[in-house]
């Protein structure tokens, strides 16, 4: 594994209309990942109890690598729950993290991350109480084309909770960012927010986006590569 290289990362606003407005293509970047929170949204595929009810959450990510040097960039993951936990539980590690196959994208437009190690956290919120959170991912494919670099994704999820466990399918965007506002003192959930830009951070306005009901996140409407027409 690798540690401790210059992070790379690029944020693409805007840049699949602008790609095809000038018809000209563009050479694939190299393999990275979005910095910074992504909204991903989970499918079920197996498992019951309470480890199998997630429907979408936050997952904070970077990339790593060391600048002319060849090598594969590392990914790193944080669970936003896990996040929340660090430094509680010091023998185990909040973040994910594996090895791209390779520099650039394979020639389908891919970036693949095989394995990830586990993260993890064990805590006692209470005397006499245990909570055992993990996150295991695997078959990361992250989108790698000029239009989209490091911004959609897919990956299966090992989760666990305690003795339950489930997988899932997950899909994820960035940024994220939230479908909901203000309105008297009252928080009002709002799926038109989804589309609108914002000052500093938008989501590209070629993703096919939706508010996902139980989260009031702002997740990618089907499998990457999506894209509105």
């Amino acid at each position: 594994m690798k540690t401790h290289r210059a992070l790379v990362w690029m944020v693409p606003l805007g840049c699949a209309a602008w790609l095809g407005a000038c018809g000209v293509e563009q050479p694939a970047p190299q393999c990275t990942v979005g910095r910074g929170d992504h909204a991903v949204r989970y499918t079920l595929k197996m498992g019951a109890g309470t480890c199998a009810q997630k429907k979408a959450e936050i997952i904070g990510a970077q990339a790593f690598r060391t600048p002319g040097s060849g090598v594969p960039p590392t990914l790193v993951l944080k669970p936003a729950p896990l996040a929340a936990l660090e430094g509680k539980d010091p023998d185990h590690s909040v973040t994910a993290s594996g090895d791209f196959t390779t520099e650039y994208p394979n020639e389908d437009g891919v970036c693949e991350v095989p394995s990830l190690s586990e993260a993890r956290q064990v805590v006692s919120p209470e005397p006499g109480t245990t909570v055992d959170l993990r996150y295991q991912w695997s078959n990361l494919r992250i989108q790698g084309q000029a239009a989209i670099p490091g911004t959609q994704w897919t990956a299966e999820l090992t989760y666990s909770e305690g003795d339950c466990t489930a997988t899932y399918e997950a899909v994820g965007v960035f940024p994220a960012f939230k479908c909901e506002r203000q309105e008297n003192g009252q928080t009002v959930r709002d799926p038109s927010l989804c589309k609108q830009p914002r000052p500093s951070l938008s989501m590209d306005p070629a993703f096919p986006i939706f508010c996902e009901e139980t989260t009031n996140l702002c997740v990618l409407d089907g499998q990457p590569p999506a894209l509105i027409p």
